[in-house]
Protein backbone atom coordinates (compact mmCIF):
# COMPACT_ATOMS: atom_id res chain seq x y z
CA UNK A 1 0.00 0.00 0.00
CA UNK A 2 1.22 3.30 -0.98
CA UNK A 3 0.97 6.38 1.39
CA UNK A 4 -1.11 8.15 -0.63
CA UNK A 5 -3.55 4.91 -0.92
CA UNK A 6 -3.04 5.03 3.25
CA UNK A 7 -4.28 8.61 3.39
CA UNK A 8 -7.23 8.46 1.20
CA UNK A 9 -8.56 5.54 3.33
CA UNK A 10 -8.07 7.26 6.44
CA UNK A 11 -10.02 10.10 5.05
CA UNK A 12 -12.31 8.49 3.81
CA UNK A 13 -13.55 7.01 6.93
CA UNK A 14 -12.37 10.49 8.72
CA UNK A 15 -15.81 10.78 10.90
CA UNK A 16 -14.88 7.56 12.11
CA UNK A 17 -11.53 8.34 12.98
CA UNK A 18 -12.66 11.84 14.70
CA UNK A 19 -15.13 9.59 16.66
CA UNK A 20 -12.59 7.26 17.89
CA UNK A 21 -10.34 9.56 19.20
CA UNK A 22 -13.24 11.81 21.27
CA UNK A 23 -14.41 8.44 22.40
CA UNK A 24 -11.17 7.61 23.80
CA UNK A 25 -10.47 11.13 25.21
CA UNK A 26 -13.79 11.53 26.52
CA UNK A 27 -13.32 7.98 28.70
CA UNK A 28 -9.45 9.20 29.57
CA UNK A 29 -11.16 12.10 31.03
CA UNK A 30 -13.86 10.32 33.07
CA UNK A 31 -11.18 7.75 34.46
CA UNK A 32 -9.35 11.00 35.64
CA UNK A 33 -12.45 12.26 37.24
CA UNK A 34 -13.25 9.09 38.87
CA UNK A 35 -9.55 8.69 39.77
CA UNK A 36 -8.31 9.84 43.24
CA UNK A 37 -5.10 11.76 42.89
CA UNK A 38 -2.30 10.74 45.17
CA UNK A 39 0.52 12.41 46.67
CA UNK A 40 3.89 11.63 48.50
CA UNK A 41 6.25 13.25 50.89
CA UNK A 42 9.83 12.06 51.79
CA UNK A 43 11.84 12.43 54.62
CA UNK A 44 15.36 11.72 54.58
CA UNK A 45 17.63 10.35 57.65
CA UNK A 46 20.85 9.83 57.56
CA UNK A 47 22.98 7.26 60.27
CA UNK A 48 25.86 8.39 61.48
CA UNK A 49 28.98 5.95 62.64
CA UNK A 50 32.81 6.05 63.24
CA UNK A 51 35.36 5.05 60.89
CA UNK A 52 38.01 2.31 62.11
CA UNK A 53 40.47 -0.37 60.92
CA UNK A 54 39.21 -2.61 62.83
CA UNK A 55 42.51 -4.94 62.68
CA UNK A 56 42.78 -3.96 58.82
CA UNK A 57 44.61 -1.25 56.89
CA UNK A 58 41.32 -0.10 55.49
CA UNK A 59 39.59 2.40 57.40
CA UNK A 60 35.24 0.79 57.10
CA UNK A 61 32.44 2.90 58.95
CA UNK A 62 30.81 0.98 61.74
CA UNK A 63 27.44 2.51 61.86
CA UNK A 64 24.11 0.68 64.16
CA UNK A 65 22.49 -2.14 61.69
CA UNK A 66 19.10 -1.18 60.45
CA UNK A 67 16.85 -2.49 58.00
CA UNK A 68 13.43 -1.03 56.15
CA UNK A 69 11.40 -3.19 58.24
CA UNK A 70 12.71 -1.26 61.23
CA UNK A 71 11.39 2.44 59.96
CA UNK A 72 7.77 0.04 60.14
CA UNK A 73 8.31 -1.06 63.40
CA UNK A 74 5.21 -1.01 66.09
CA UNK A 75 7.04 1.35 68.35
CA UNK A 76 8.32 3.74 65.65
CA UNK A 77 4.71 4.11 64.09
CA UNK A 78 3.32 4.15 67.87
CA UNK A 79 5.63 6.91 68.57
CA UNK A 80 4.66 8.55 65.42
CA UNK A 81 0.54 8.03 65.99
CA UNK A 82 0.99 9.75 69.34
CA UNK A 83 2.95 12.75 67.64
CA UNK A 84 0.49 13.15 65.08
CA UNK A 85 -2.29 13.38 67.40
CA UNK A 86 -5.12 12.11 64.87
CA UNK A 87 -3.54 8.92 63.28
CA UNK A 88 -2.97 5.37 64.27
CA UNK A 89 -0.35 2.93 64.15
CA UNK A 90 -2.28 0.33 61.65
CA UNK A 91 -3.52 3.81 59.76
CA UNK A 92 0.24 4.58 59.49
CA UNK A 93 1.24 0.96 58.61
CA UNK A 94 -0.43 1.33 55.29
CA UNK A 95 0.43 4.51 53.93
CA UNK A 96 4.33 4.37 55.33
CA UNK A 97 7.08 2.76 53.41
CA UNK A 98 11.30 3.42 53.58
CA UNK A 99 14.17 2.86 50.77
CA UNK A 100 17.81 3.66 51.01
CA UNK A 101 19.69 5.90 48.80
CA UNK A 102 22.77 5.60 49.38
CA UNK A 103 25.06 2.05 48.01
CA UNK A 104 26.23 1.60 51.86
CA UNK A 105 22.94 2.36 53.27
CA UNK A 106 23.60 5.00 55.76
CA UNK A 107 20.49 7.26 53.87
CA UNK A 108 17.01 6.23 54.19
CA UNK A 109 13.74 7.34 53.07
CA UNK A 110 10.62 7.63 54.71
CA UNK A 111 7.76 8.00 52.14
CA UNK A 112 4.15 8.78 53.07
CA UNK A 113 1.46 8.72 50.61
CA UNK A 114 -1.88 10.05 50.63
CA UNK A 115 -4.40 11.71 48.85
CA UNK A 116 -3.49 15.14 51.25
CA UNK A 117 -0.30 16.51 50.55
CA UNK A 118 0.05 18.27 53.56
CA UNK A 119 -0.90 15.06 55.61
CA UNK A 120 1.70 12.77 53.99
CA UNK A 121 4.10 15.60 54.58
CA UNK A 122 3.45 15.53 58.50
CA UNK A 123 3.16 11.74 58.38
CA UNK A 124 6.47 11.22 56.64
CA UNK A 125 8.11 13.87 59.06
CA UNK A 126 6.57 12.37 62.16
CA UNK A 127 7.95 8.70 61.16
CA UNK A 128 11.16 9.82 60.39
CA UNK A 129 11.53 11.60 63.63
CA UNK A 130 10.05 8.64 65.64
CA UNK A 131 12.87 6.39 63.62
CA UNK A 132 15.62 8.86 64.66
CA UNK A 133 14.50 8.37 68.55
CA UNK A 134 14.41 4.89 67.83
CA UNK A 135 17.84 4.15 66.13
CA UNK A 136 19.62 4.74 69.44
CA UNK A 137 17.21 1.98 70.87
CA UNK A 138 18.79 -0.24 67.99
CA UNK A 139 22.25 0.75 69.17
CA UNK A 140 21.77 -0.41 72.85
CA UNK A 141 20.15 -3.85 72.08
CA UNK A 142 22.80 -4.28 69.12
CA UNK A 143 25.55 -3.71 72.33
CA UNK A 144 24.03 -6.00 74.44
CA UNK A 145 23.96 -8.57 72.18
CA UNK A 146 27.32 -8.30 71.10
CA UNK A 147 28.59 -8.73 75.30
CA UNK A 148 26.02 -11.55 75.22
CA UNK A 149 28.51 -13.08 72.24
CA UNK A 150 31.27 -11.72 74.18
CA UNK A 151 30.58 -14.03 77.46
CA UNK A 152 29.66 -16.75 75.28
CA UNK A 153 33.19 -16.65 74.13
CA UNK A 154 35.13 -15.88 77.47
CA UNK A 155 33.61 -19.42 78.86
CA UNK A 156 34.94 -20.88 75.92
CA UNK A 157 38.31 -19.95 76.33
CA UNK A 158 38.51 -20.64 80.03
CA UNK A 159 37.02 -24.12 78.26
CA UNK A 160 40.14 -24.40 76.02
CA UNK A 161 42.73 -22.93 78.33
CA UNK A 162 42.02 -25.59 81.29
CA UNK A 163 42.60 -28.35 78.62
CA UNK A 164 45.95 -26.74 77.79
CA UNK A 165 47.33 -26.65 81.10
CA UNK A 166 46.87 -30.38 80.74
CA UNK A 167 48.31 -30.52 76.89
CA UNK A 168 50.27 -27.51 76.45
CA UNK A 169 51.06 -29.01 72.98
CA UNK A 170 47.23 -30.08 72.17
CA UNK A 171 47.17 -28.85 68.08
CA UNK A 172 42.75 -28.61 67.78
CA UNK A 173 43.16 -26.95 71.57
CA UNK A 174 45.44 -24.43 70.45
CA UNK A 175 43.53 -23.42 67.04
CA UNK A 176 40.50 -23.34 68.88
CA UNK A 177 41.96 -20.95 70.84
CA UNK A 178 43.23 -19.00 68.73
CA UNK A 179 40.47 -18.56 66.93
CA UNK A 180 38.04 -17.60 69.82
CA UNK A 181 40.31 -14.84 70.80
CA UNK A 182 40.48 -13.37 67.34
CA UNK A 183 36.47 -13.10 67.13
CA UNK A 184 36.86 -11.60 70.51
CA UNK A 185 39.31 -9.68 69.75
CA UNK A 186 37.05 -8.41 66.94
CA UNK A 187 33.38 -7.95 69.14
CA UNK A 188 35.55 -6.05 71.32
CA UNK A 189 36.47 -3.61 68.76
CA UNK A 190 32.88 -3.63 67.53
CA UNK A 191 31.61 -2.74 70.89
CA UNK A 192 33.96 -0.25 71.54
CA UNK A 193 33.36 1.07 68.58
CA UNK A 194 29.48 1.27 68.39
CA UNK A 195 29.42 2.06 72.16
CA UNK A 196 31.20 5.73 70.98
CA UNK A 197 28.56 6.73 68.37
CA UNK A 198 26.85 9.51 70.79
CA UNK A 199 24.23 10.45 67.93
CA UNK A 200 23.53 7.22 65.97
CA UNK A 201 21.07 9.01 63.50
CA UNK A 202 19.88 12.38 62.39
CA UNK A 203 17.08 13.69 59.81
CA UNK A 204 19.02 15.44 57.28
CA UNK A 205 16.42 16.32 54.93
CA UNK A 206 12.47 16.67 56.51
CA UNK A 207 10.11 16.54 54.06
CA UNK A 208 8.56 19.72 51.96
CA UNK A 209 5.70 19.40 50.26
CA UNK A 210 4.25 16.16 48.56
CA UNK A 211 4.78 15.55 44.98
CA UNK A 212 1.83 14.30 42.80
CA UNK A 213 1.99 10.78 41.86
CA UNK A 214 0.77 9.13 38.85
CA UNK A 215 0.85 10.45 35.03
CA UNK A 216 -0.38 14.05 34.36
CA UNK A 217 -3.42 14.73 33.21
CA UNK A 218 -2.42 16.38 30.06
CA UNK A 219 -0.17 13.16 29.38
CA UNK A 220 -3.24 11.34 29.65
CA UNK A 221 -5.17 12.81 27.34
CA UNK A 222 -2.20 13.30 24.99
CA UNK A 223 -2.21 9.08 25.13
CA UNK A 224 -5.65 9.04 24.84
CA UNK A 225 -5.65 11.04 21.27
CA UNK A 226 -2.76 9.22 20.33
CA UNK A 227 -4.69 5.50 21.19
CA UNK A 228 -8.01 7.57 19.69
CA UNK A 229 -6.36 7.61 16.72
CA UNK A 230 -4.67 4.28 16.12
CA UNK A 231 -7.79 2.59 17.04
CA UNK A 232 -9.54 5.31 14.35
CA UNK A 233 -7.27 4.11 11.72
CA UNK A 234 -7.85 0.21 12.75
CA UNK A 235 -11.54 1.31 12.22
CA UNK A 236 -10.73 2.33 8.46
CA UNK A 237 -8.88 -0.24 7.40
CA UNK A 238 -11.36 -2.70 8.85
CA UNK A 239 -14.15 -0.39 7.57
CA UNK A 240 -11.87 -0.83 3.88
CA UNK A 241 -12.05 -4.38 4.41
CA UNK A 242 -15.51 -4.96 5.29
CA UNK A 243 -16.56 -2.89 2.43
CA UNK A 244 -18.19 -4.12 -0.87
CA UNK A 245 -18.57 -1.14 -2.52
CA UNK A 246 -16.31 -0.24 -5.78
CA UNK A 247 -13.81 2.05 -4.90
CA UNK A 248 -11.35 2.53 -7.57
CA UNK A 249 -11.25 1.75 -11.37
CA UNK A 250 -8.42 -1.45 -11.03
CA UNK A 251 -11.67 -3.02 -9.11
CA UNK A 252 -13.85 -1.79 -11.19
CA UNK A 253 -12.50 -3.26 -13.97
CA UNK A 254 -11.57 -6.57 -12.64
CA UNK A 255 -14.85 -6.80 -11.39
CA UNK A 256 -16.84 -6.31 -15.02
CA UNK A 257 -13.79 -7.78 -16.58
CA UNK A 258 -13.76 -4.66 -18.94
CA UNK A 259 -11.71 -1.33 -19.50
CA UNK A 260 -12.86 1.83 -17.63
CA UNK A 261 -13.32 4.40 -20.48
CA UNK A 262 -12.87 7.20 -18.26
CA UNK A 263 -13.09 8.36 -14.93
CA UNK A 264 -16.05 11.14 -14.74
CA UNK A 265 -15.12 13.51 -12.06
CA UNK A 266 -17.34 16.37 -10.07
CA UNK A 267 -20.65 14.80 -11.34
CA UNK A 268 -22.06 15.98 -8.15
CA UNK A 269 -21.10 19.29 -8.52
CA UNK A 270 -21.43 19.77 -12.14
CA UNK A 271 -25.66 18.62 -11.47
CA UNK A 272 -25.94 21.01 -9.05
CA UNK A 273 -24.87 23.76 -11.06
CA UNK A 274 -27.23 22.48 -13.86
CA UNK A 275 -30.15 22.09 -11.37
CA UNK A 276 -29.48 26.18 -11.32
CA UNK A 277 -28.44 27.46 -14.57
CA UNK A 278 -30.13 24.28 -16.32
CA UNK A 279 -26.86 24.90 -18.83
CA UNK A 280 -25.37 21.68 -19.75
CA UNK A 281 -21.87 21.59 -18.92
CA UNK A 282 -19.99 20.82 -22.01
CA UNK A 283 -21.60 23.19 -23.72
CA UNK A 284 -20.03 26.04 -22.07
CA UNK A 285 -16.23 26.44 -23.23
CA UNK A 286 -15.39 26.37 -19.38
CA UNK A 287 -13.16 23.61 -19.04
CA UNK A 288 -13.64 21.86 -15.53
CA UNK A 289 -12.81 18.33 -14.81
CA UNK A 290 -15.81 17.42 -15.30
CA UNK A 291 -16.23 18.27 -19.04
CA UNK A 292 -12.53 17.72 -19.78
CA UNK A 293 -13.67 13.62 -18.30
CA UNK A 294 -16.79 13.74 -20.29
CA UNK A 295 -14.47 14.60 -23.70
CA UNK A 296 -12.31 11.89 -22.62
CA UNK A 297 -15.34 9.25 -22.30
CA UNK A 298 -16.00 10.47 -25.98
CA UNK A 299 -12.57 9.76 -26.80
CA UNK A 300 -12.63 6.50 -25.61
CA UNK A 301 -15.83 5.45 -26.81
CA UNK A 302 -15.14 6.60 -30.50
CA UNK A 303 -11.99 4.30 -30.20
CA UNK A 304 -13.19 1.49 -28.65
CA UNK A 305 -16.53 1.19 -31.62
CA UNK A 306 -13.68 2.17 -34.19
CA UNK A 307 -15.97 3.16 -37.32
CA UNK A 308 -16.68 5.76 -39.16
CA UNK A 309 -20.29 5.23 -40.20
CA UNK A 310 -23.05 6.46 -38.04
CA UNK A 311 -22.83 4.82 -34.70
CA UNK A 312 -25.44 3.72 -32.16
CA UNK A 313 -24.23 4.11 -28.04
CA UNK A 314 -26.17 3.01 -25.36
CA UNK A 315 -25.49 4.13 -21.83
CA UNK A 316 -27.26 2.08 -19.07
CA UNK A 317 -25.92 1.86 -14.95
CA UNK A 318 -25.26 -1.29 -12.76
CA UNK A 319 -27.50 0.90 -10.35
CA UNK A 320 -30.52 3.03 -10.19
CA UNK A 321 -28.48 5.36 -8.43
CA UNK A 322 -26.19 6.29 -10.99
CA UNK A 323 -26.76 9.98 -13.00
CA UNK A 324 -26.60 8.38 -15.84
CA UNK A 325 -28.98 10.88 -18.00
CA UNK A 326 -27.14 13.39 -16.77
CA UNK A 327 -24.25 11.66 -17.81
CA UNK A 328 -25.77 11.05 -21.38
CA UNK A 329 -27.13 13.83 -22.27
CA UNK A 330 -23.57 16.04 -21.77
CA UNK A 331 -21.77 12.91 -23.68
CA UNK A 332 -24.32 13.42 -26.78
CA UNK A 333 -23.71 17.25 -26.01
CA UNK A 334 -20.09 16.53 -26.41
CA UNK A 335 -20.11 14.37 -29.56
CA UNK A 336 -22.64 17.08 -30.64
CA UNK A 337 -20.33 19.90 -30.09
CA UNK A 338 -17.26 18.25 -32.06
CA UNK A 339 -19.19 18.65 -35.02
CA UNK A 340 -20.98 15.39 -35.60
CA UNK A 341 -24.60 15.07 -36.22
CA UNK A 342 -25.99 13.51 -32.82
CA UNK A 343 -29.48 12.05 -31.52
CA UNK A 344 -30.14 11.71 -27.94
CA UNK A 345 -32.37 9.17 -27.74
CA UNK A 346 -34.78 9.01 -24.05
CA UNK A 347 -35.28 5.21 -23.83
CA UNK A 348 -36.02 5.13 -20.31
CA UNK A 349 -40.06 4.29 -20.33
CA UNK A 350 -40.64 3.69 -16.67
CA UNK A 351 -38.59 6.74 -15.38
CA UNK A 352 -37.97 9.24 -18.41
CA UNK A 353 -35.36 12.17 -17.53
CA UNK A 354 -33.24 12.67 -20.45
CA UNK A 355 -35.94 14.88 -22.46
CA UNK A 356 -35.97 17.45 -19.66
CA UNK A 357 -32.42 17.86 -19.39
CA UNK A 358 -32.80 18.90 -23.58
CA UNK A 359 -35.22 21.54 -23.08
CA UNK A 360 -36.29 22.52 -26.19
CA UNK A 361 -34.71 25.52 -28.00
CA UNK A 362 -34.88 29.52 -27.25
CA UNK A 363 -37.99 30.04 -29.98
CA UNK A 364 -38.95 26.80 -30.69
CA UNK A 365 -42.40 26.50 -32.84
CA UNK A 366 -42.28 23.19 -34.21
CA UNK A 367 -43.49 20.06 -33.57
CA UNK A 368 -42.94 18.21 -30.41
CA UNK A 369 -43.32 15.15 -31.60
CA UNK A 370 -40.27 13.10 -33.26
CA UNK A 371 -36.85 14.24 -33.25
CA UNK A 372 -36.92 17.99 -31.57
CA UNK A 373 -34.25 20.46 -31.24
CA UNK A 374 -32.23 21.42 -28.45
CA UNK A 375 -30.33 24.72 -27.33
CA UNK A 376 -27.22 22.64 -28.30
CA UNK A 377 -26.40 22.83 -31.46
CA UNK A 378 -26.18 19.76 -34.00
CA UNK A 379 -28.08 17.73 -31.15
CA UNK A 380 -31.56 16.38 -31.30
CA UNK A 381 -33.73 14.39 -28.93
CA UNK A 382 -36.19 11.90 -29.39
CA UNK A 383 -38.11 10.66 -26.82
CA UNK A 384 -39.70 7.09 -27.12
CA UNK A 385 -42.92 6.55 -25.34
CA UNK A 386 -45.93 3.74 -24.83
CA UNK A 387 -48.54 3.18 -22.85
CA UNK A 388 -50.27 0.54 -24.39
CA UNK A 389 -47.86 -2.45 -23.86
CA UNK A 390 -44.73 -2.93 -20.96
CA UNK A 391 -41.85 -1.26 -21.96
CA UNK A 392 -39.51 -4.23 -22.40
CA UNK A 393 -41.92 -5.91 -24.54
CA UNK A 394 -42.53 -2.65 -26.80
CA UNK A 395 -38.85 -2.34 -26.82
CA UNK A 396 -38.79 -5.91 -28.43
CA UNK A 397 -41.01 -5.09 -31.43
CA UNK A 398 -40.23 -4.64 -35.18
CA UNK A 399 -41.62 -0.86 -34.73
CA UNK A 400 -39.13 -0.31 -32.29
CA UNK A 401 -36.48 -2.10 -34.15
CA UNK A 402 -37.37 0.11 -37.13
CA UNK A 403 -37.49 3.58 -35.01
CA UNK A 404 -34.63 3.32 -33.62
CA UNK A 405 -32.32 1.98 -36.66
CA UNK A 406 -33.58 4.56 -39.09
CA UNK A 407 -32.31 7.01 -36.87
CA UNK A 408 -29.04 5.36 -38.49
CA UNK A 409 -29.79 7.52 -41.40
CA UNK A 410 -30.38 10.90 -39.72
CA UNK A 411 -27.35 11.21 -37.83
CA UNK A 412 -24.37 9.96 -37.56
CA UNK A 413 -24.19 9.12 -33.22
CA UNK A 414 -27.09 8.26 -31.72
CA UNK A 415 -26.81 7.85 -27.36
CA UNK A 416 -29.66 6.28 -25.82
CA UNK A 417 -30.57 6.71 -22.82
CA UNK A 418 -31.26 2.90 -21.21
CA UNK A 419 -32.65 2.13 -17.80
CA UNK A 420 -30.62 0.11 -15.33
CA UNK A 421 -29.50 -3.04 -16.30
CA UNK A 422 -30.66 -4.55 -13.17
CA UNK A 423 -33.96 -3.06 -13.02
CA UNK A 424 -35.47 -4.55 -16.02
CA UNK A 425 -34.62 -6.34 -19.61
CA UNK A 426 -35.08 -2.77 -21.45
CA UNK A 427 -31.54 -2.45 -21.36
CA UNK A 428 -30.12 -5.58 -22.87
CA UNK A 429 -32.71 -4.85 -25.68
CA UNK A 430 -31.62 -1.52 -26.17
CA UNK A 431 -27.89 -2.72 -26.18
CA UNK A 432 -28.65 -5.19 -28.89
CA UNK A 433 -29.62 -2.13 -30.97
CA UNK A 434 -26.35 -0.32 -30.34
CA UNK A 435 -23.00 -0.49 -31.56
CA UNK A 436 -21.35 -0.44 -28.30
CA UNK A 437 -22.68 -0.21 -24.09
CA UNK A 438 -21.64 1.91 -21.40
CA UNK A 439 -21.94 0.72 -18.44
CA UNK A 440 -21.89 3.38 -15.32
CA UNK A 441 -20.82 2.93 -11.46
CA UNK A 442 -20.36 4.95 -8.92
CA UNK A 443 -17.71 4.70 -6.79
CA UNK A 444 -18.24 4.64 -3.23
CA UNK A 445 -21.89 3.34 -3.80
CA UNK A 446 -22.06 0.48 -6.73
CA UNK A 447 -22.23 -2.69 -4.72
CA UNK A 448 -19.52 -4.71 -6.16
CA UNK A 449 -21.71 -7.95 -6.68
CA UNK A 450 -23.99 -5.45 -8.47
CA UNK A 451 -21.81 -4.41 -11.26
CA UNK A 452 -20.09 -7.69 -11.69
CA UNK A 453 -23.76 -8.92 -12.35
CA UNK A 454 -24.77 -6.35 -14.67
CA UNK A 455 -21.29 -6.80 -16.99
CA UNK A 456 -22.30 -10.40 -16.65
CA UNK A 457 -25.64 -9.74 -17.64
CA UNK A 458 -25.08 -7.59 -20.76
CA UNK A 459 -22.42 -10.04 -22.25
CA UNK A 460 -24.78 -13.37 -21.76
CA UNK A 461 -27.25 -11.53 -23.93
CA UNK A 462 -24.53 -10.86 -26.62
CA UNK A 463 -24.28 -7.49 -25.40
CA UNK A 464 -21.11 -5.36 -26.61
CA UNK A 465 -19.64 -3.95 -23.47
CA UNK A 466 -17.28 -1.09 -24.79
CA UNK A 467 -16.64 -0.26 -21.09
CA UNK A 468 -17.25 1.43 -17.97
CA UNK A 469 -17.61 5.18 -16.97
CA UNK A 470 -16.62 5.47 -13.08
CA UNK A 471 -18.57 8.71 -11.73
CA UNK A 472 -18.03 9.67 -8.39
CA UNK A 473 -14.01 9.91 -8.26
CA UNK A 474 -12.17 12.53 -6.95
CA UNK A 475 -10.46 14.75 -8.41
CA UNK A 476 -6.51 14.45 -9.18
CA UNK A 477 -3.69 16.73 -10.28
CA UNK A 478 -4.07 15.66 -13.59
CA UNK A 479 -7.53 16.24 -14.41
CA UNK A 480 -6.83 19.71 -11.95
CA UNK A 481 -4.34 20.52 -14.52
CA UNK A 482 -5.77 19.51 -17.75
CA UNK A 483 -8.90 21.06 -16.58
CA UNK A 484 -6.87 24.82 -16.44
CA UNK A 485 -4.60 24.89 -18.87
CA UNK A 486 -4.61 27.21 -20.93
CA UNK A 487 -6.14 29.91 -18.65
CA UNK A 488 -5.27 33.93 -18.34
CA UNK A 489 -4.57 34.88 -14.87
CA UNK A 490 -7.51 36.55 -13.43
CA UNK A 491 -9.74 34.32 -15.99
CA UNK A 492 -12.05 33.20 -12.61
CA UNK A 493 -14.73 36.10 -13.88
CA UNK A 494 -15.53 35.51 -17.21
CA UNK A 495 -15.07 31.46 -16.04
CA UNK A 496 -18.01 32.68 -13.43
CA UNK A 497 -20.08 34.31 -16.51
CA UNK A 498 -19.47 31.61 -18.90
CA UNK A 499 -21.40 28.76 -16.70
CA UNK A 500 -24.71 30.62 -17.27
CA UNK A 501 -24.02 31.87 -21.00
CA UNK A 502 -25.47 29.50 -23.54
CA UNK A 503 -23.41 28.34 -26.26
CA UNK A 504 -24.09 31.07 -29.36
CA UNK A 505 -22.18 29.18 -31.58
CA UNK A 506 -23.95 28.83 -35.34
CA UNK A 507 -24.42 25.41 -36.37
CA UNK A 508 -21.77 23.71 -38.08
CA UNK A 509 -22.40 23.57 -42.05
CA UNK A 510 -23.03 20.28 -42.57
CA UNK A 511 -26.73 20.59 -40.23
CA UNK A 512 -29.44 20.67 -42.61
CA UNK A 513 -31.53 23.79 -42.03
CA UNK A 514 -33.31 23.86 -45.02
CA UNK A 515 -36.74 23.39 -43.38
CA UNK A 516 -35.65 25.92 -40.58
CA UNK A 517 -37.58 28.62 -40.08
CA UNK A 518 -36.80 32.39 -39.00
CA UNK A 519 -37.80 33.27 -35.82
CA UNK A 520 -37.19 36.74 -34.47
CA UNK A 521 -36.33 37.05 -30.88
CA UNK A 522 -37.01 39.86 -28.64
CA UNK A 523 -34.33 42.63 -30.16
CA UNK A 524 -35.78 41.75 -34.20
CA UNK A 525 -33.02 39.87 -35.21
CA UNK A 526 -33.97 36.68 -36.72
CA UNK A 527 -32.34 33.58 -36.01
CA UNK A 528 -32.51 30.21 -38.02
CA UNK A 529 -33.80 27.34 -35.73
CA UNK A 530 -33.18 23.66 -37.48
CA UNK A 531 -36.41 21.56 -37.68
CA UNK A 532 -35.13 17.85 -36.90
CA UNK A 533 -38.91 16.68 -38.33
CA UNK A 534 -38.02 18.04 -41.53
CA UNK A 535 -35.32 15.37 -41.83
CA UNK A 536 -36.65 12.48 -43.90
CA UNK A 537 -36.93 9.02 -41.64
CA UNK A 538 -35.96 5.61 -42.57
CA UNK A 539 -38.58 3.17 -44.03
CA UNK A 540 -39.27 -0.02 -41.83
CA UNK A 541 -39.03 -3.59 -44.20
CA UNK A 542 -42.59 -2.80 -45.53
CA UNK A 543 -41.93 0.28 -46.58
CA UNK A 544 -43.85 2.11 -44.96
CA UNK A 545 -42.44 5.22 -42.58
CA UNK A 546 -42.32 4.58 -38.94
CA UNK A 547 -45.03 6.39 -37.15
CA UNK A 548 -43.39 9.29 -35.15
CA UNK A 549 -44.14 8.50 -31.51
CA UNK A 550 -45.86 10.96 -29.81
CA UNK A 551 -45.06 12.84 -26.49
CA UNK A 552 -44.76 10.67 -23.13
CA UNK A 553 -47.94 9.93 -22.45
CA UNK A 554 -46.90 8.02 -19.39
CA UNK A 555 -46.51 10.98 -16.94
CA UNK A 556 -46.97 14.22 -17.17
CA UNK A 557 -45.50 14.61 -20.62
CA UNK A 558 -42.36 16.72 -20.95
CA UNK A 559 -41.83 19.79 -18.92
CA UNK A 560 -41.13 22.64 -20.73
CA UNK A 561 -38.47 24.96 -18.62
CA UNK A 562 -37.61 28.34 -19.31
CA UNK A 563 -34.35 28.89 -20.11
CA UNK A 564 -32.24 30.73 -17.43
CA UNK A 565 -31.96 34.86 -18.33
CA UNK A 566 -28.40 35.53 -19.58
CA UNK A 567 -27.22 38.79 -18.71
CA UNK A 568 -30.11 40.09 -16.98
CA UNK A 569 -32.40 39.38 -20.01
CA UNK A 570 -34.53 36.65 -20.36
CA UNK A 571 -34.99 34.72 -24.43
CA UNK A 572 -38.08 35.00 -25.83
CA UNK A 573 -40.85 32.38 -24.70
CA UNK A 574 -41.56 29.27 -27.40
CA UNK A 575 -44.43 29.47 -29.81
Amino acid sequence: MTIREFVRTVWSAKYLVLTSIVVVVAASLFYLDRQVTMYSATAEVRLLGVQTAQGGEELVEVTVDTTNDDVTAEPVLEAAAQELGDESASDLTAVVSSGGSEEDGSLVTVSAETSDPERSEAIANAVAAAYVDYVPELQEQQLATLDERRDVLADQLEDVTRQLERDADDPLALAEQETIVGEYTSLTERVNTLGSIAEPAELVAPADGATELGVSPAVVVAVAVLVGLVAGVGVAFGKRGLDVRVRTTAEAARLAESPVLAELYAVRDSRRDFAHTHVLPVSSKVATPFTESIRELRTSVQVSLDTSSSVIIAVTAADPHAPRSFITANLAASFALSGRRTIAVSADLRRPQLDRMLPFPDGWHGGRTGVRGTNVPNLGVLTITEDAMDPADFLATARATALIGGLRERAEVIVIDAPPVLAAADATILGRYADGVVLIASAGRTDAAVLKEAAERLRTTNVKLSGIALEGVKSDRRMLYASTYGEDDGGGESRLRSLVRRSEAPPPENLDVAAAEPVADRSGRAQAVPVWDAIPASRDASGASPPELSADTRGPGPVRREPAPVDGRRPPASR
